[in-house]
């Protein structure tokens, strides 16, 4: 069973709507032209805003991509004095 995440590779603001979009196969462009419909409707940004917010609190990243799982892959970051080809020595 699969889980929904938030994207870390299709985001504009939190990746929720692109991590949504990602678990039920569908355009994450034209969902989020949904929710924005839906929530200018009057009386319905409140509430589109709320649920929003909540979803972004329940969900979580996605922890295969960024910030979580176990990866044996790890790259570390290096100075370019670390490099030897740099280096006058």
């Amino acid at each position: 069973m699969t889980k929904i995440y938030r994207s870390q590779s299709d985001r504009l603001l939190t990746g929720l709507l692109g991590g949504i979009a990602e678990y039920f196969h569908i355009n994450s462009q034209l969902l989020r032209i949904i929710f924005v419909v839906l929530s200018i409707i009057p009386g319905h940004l409140i509430g589109g805003l709320l649920l929003y917010v909540i979803c972004l609190v329940i969900v979580p990243a996605n922890p295969n991509v960024y910030g979580g799982g176990n990866t044996t892959n790890k790259q570390t970051r290096r100075n370019l004095t670390d490099v030897d080809e740099f280096n006058d020595k």
